[in-house]
């Protein structure tokens, strides 16, 4: 069962439902994955932001744990309308799990794996 399902709350419903069909298959076939984040404050957005722009700037990102994310500006992100969710799973099971979300009709980006969202949301702001 995947841990950190509660943050799929604040959720768009639909989106809520299609998290939940994914997260099924998840504990179907037993596969470890933790949803680290679903519908995100403007503030807490910009944090991530800040972050990610701290860790260019030093060029460590993709190097540590902390640089590991690409993260929008509040307002340019899914997550502030409640239209994305990021989970994370073993490498062994990263591709099935990307398999999995499209299927539930999100899109994965390759450069942000643990992200899915609404595909063209921006259309609907």
């Amino acid at each position: 069962m995947a841990h950190g399902r509660m943050k799929l709350g604040g959720l768009d419903r639909d989106v809520r439902e299609a998290a939940r069909w994914s997260l099924e298959w998840e504990d179907y076939y037993g596969v470890p994955v933790t949803v680290t984040s679903g519908k995100r404050s403007w503030a807490k957005q910009l944090k991530l932001r800040r972050n990610y722009e701290k860790c260019l700037k030093r060029g460590e990102f993709g190097k540590t744990a902390r640089c590991m994310f690409p993260a929008n500006r509040p307002g340019d992100s899914a997550h502030n309308y409640g239209w994305a969710w990021d989970s994370t799973t073993s490498p062994q099971y990263q591709r099935w799990w990307d398999q999995v979300r499209t299927l539930a009709g999100f899109s994965v980006a390759p450069n942000d794996r643990i992200h899915a969202e609404v595909p063209n949301w921006r259309n609907y702001r």
